[in-house]
């Protein structure tokens, strides 16, 4: 492993290695003296423990001074720092958002200093990304993506505002000044389409095996990484009942999207489903809805394969698999049940119900006789 050697250059300290082939050289504003030996030293320490435990930092800001760092982070050192930070908290698809905009970072600000942005720059960046054309696509983003994206450079700021790297977010008013545009209207499936969809998976030959994980997520309105990560210990002894609160996504469980969690009180269809599915003796470990090979179920493939092709065997319109939840959540409000309800039995927010789903709202509402 690569060990830190502290070196003397013309009076002052300095530390030298190499590390997958690339050198690396950290000043550290100190003279050469036994005292400051001892700091350079703990600071050798500090970056060979990080190697050791996979925590290094390649841009080198961890390391230096305080008042260094402030001066000469880049804004792409930044970003790249405020995405590590986030990669614990949250799904490794929820970063494709957060590279996208470090590549649009790096083409603008190429190399300035993070503490150089006035809310001047900023706002030529706003424009300067409203111009860009999204790949694969002859059109700009949309009002909605700029301000997702500009939202994200944002709380990058507000983090390091946080970590004392920063004093001032000059994109605050930029965010405010960007208006989203109209939410796309839920495209739910129909009550004929959920019955050929469910019909469609138990009568095909190779794809009849997914026909109850099909009819579990239309029935409850689960995001898919919520059904994929259920195990029988999840659900209470007559079936009746699920705990949700664990999602599984490429590879990693996690807490639910909201980190909601509670328990669900089922349908007596879907409560017969579990009761027939579950064998006696079942491990309370083993996964309610596995892959054919056992482990857990991978959504992008059953995107890619079963729901693709038996929707296109059944002549249906194209929606994704996650299409299930606005469903249920659709029929569900136009039954004429509580908003408030169904978004805490489907882990989201009541602002978020009104926000995409009011069209679906059943009321009969009308002014009282207050006279």
């Amino acid at each position: 492993m690569p060990i830190p050697k502290i070196e003397n250059l013309r009076g002052n300290l300095r530390l030298r290695w190499s590390l997958h082939g690339k050198r690396h050289v950290l000043t550290l504003g100190l003279a050469d003296s036994p005292r400051n030996r001892v700091i350079a030293q703990m600071k050798a320490d500090e970056i060979e423990r990080d190697i050791a435990y996979g925590q290094f930092d390649p841009t080198l800001v961890k390391y230096k001074p305080e008042l260094e760092a402030r001066q000469s982070l880049k804004v792409t050192d930044l970003f790249e720092k405020f995405m590590v930070a986030k990669s614990r908290e949250i799904y490794d698809q929820s970063l494709t958002k957060y590279r996208a905009t470090l590549g649009y970072l790096k083409q603008f600000f190429r190399e300035q200093q993070a503490k150089t942005v006035t809310a001047e720059k900023a706002d030529q960046f706003r424009q300067w990304l409203s111009e860009r054309i999204l790949p694969n696509t002859k059109r700009p983003m949309t009002a909605n993506t700029l301000k997702e994206r500009l939202t994200l450079v944002s709380a990058c700021w507000d983090w390091a505002i946080e970590e004392n790297l920063l004093d001032k977010n000059p994109w605050k008013k930029i965010c405010k000044g960007v208006k989203p545009g109209k939410t796309k209207p839920a495209n739910p499936f129909t009550v004929e389409e959920i019955k050929a969809i469910i019909a469609g998976f138990r009568s095909d030959r190779h794809y009849s095996f997914y026909a109850d994980y099909v009819e579990f997520m239309l029935g409850t309105g689960c995001r898919p990484g919520e059904a994929i990560a259920l195990r029988w210990k999840h659900v209470n002894e007559d079936c009746s009942s699920i705990w949700i609160g664990e999602a599984y996504y490429r590879g990693c469980l996690k807490t639910t999207k909201t980190e909601a969690s509670g328990h669900v009180p089922l349908s007596q269809s879907l409560q017969k489903l579990l009761q027939r599915r579950r064998a006696i003796g079942v491990n309370p470990d083993d996964l309610i809805f596995p892959r054919p090979s056992g482990g857990y179920l991978n959504d992008r493939d059953f995107r890619q394969r079963p729901w693709k092709k038996v929707l296109a065997k059944l002549n249906l319109p194209y929606r994704k698999p996650y299409n299930t939840r606005s469903t249920l959540i659709s029929y569900w409000l136009s039954q004429g049940e509580d908003p408030a309800v169904v978004a805490k039995l489907t882990r989201t927010s009541v602002k978020m119900i009104y926000e995409h789903y009011a069209g679906c709202i059943k009321s009969n509402a009308r002014l009282p006789e207050i006279l």
